[in-house]
């Protein structure tokens, strides 16, 4: 079964077809969170790693393209998909990062576009809602470029990094570079909580976290 998914692997990282392919999904998360998108790029990047190929840098290219597409149609589409928001289940875990999205919305929404981008949830969730509220398009685009290029750097060097250290096993490399990506997602958002609480605390209040 290894050698199957190591073959089937092999051959779309060899074809161009591994630029449209990854393309499409990251462009499609930016509506449907199913697979969070930078889970193609951390594989990209450590079979590159590992092999050479594909195009690192045509791939970071792709990448910022088919993102900041997805997520301004996702803005501009903001009232139209607010039904979805107002469907969530309290107590789930998209719940959750509706509860983050709100909260940082008020603190700093420049700031909270660039750290959504590494939460799957709360990125579409951010999108929908400032599309909804009139949040001045121009400014999300230049937020929200600057979030995608960093979130897919990132994700491309961690699968890199994983590739380069197991180029003898390129398929623990992406395993590797997948949990790595993961726990770099979650530090980022308790970082920035924490960070935001400090702030709360200096200015004198404390915002509910629901």
């Amino acid at each position: 079964m290894v050698d199957t998914l190591m073959m089937w692997i092999e051959s779309l990282m060899s074809t161009a077809w591994v630029y449209p392919v990854v393309g499409i999904l990251i462009f499609g998360d930016s509506f449907i969170p199913v697979l969070p998108s930078e889970i193609p790029l951390n594989l990209v990047g450590a079979w590159a790693g590992a092999r050479g190929e594909p195009n690192i840098g045509l791939m970071f290219l792709v990448a910022i393209m088919c993102a900041i597409i997805g997520d301004n149609l996702c803005f501009l589409l903001g009232t139209r998909l607010m039904p979805y928001i107002n469907r969530i289940r309290r107590g789930s875990k998209t719940y959750t990062a509706l509860v983050w999205v709100k909260r940082n919305m008020r603190r700093n929404a420049g700031a909270a576009i660039i750290i959504a981008r590494f939460i799957p949830s709360a990125r579409l969730l951010l999108t929908i809602l400032l599309g909804s509220v009139r949040f001045p398009w121009p400014m999300f685009f230049i937020f929200d470029s600057i979030g995608v290029m960093i979130w897919a750097a990132q994700a491309l060097a961690i699968g890199y990094l994983g590739g380069v250290l197991f180029s003898s096993q390129p398929l623990i490399g992406m395993i590797l570079s997948v949990i790595l990506a993961t726990i770099l997602g979650f530090l980022v958002q308790r970082t920035q909580n924490k960070i935001m609480d400090a702030l709360d605390v200096r200015r004198g209040y404390a915002e509910a976290h629901n």
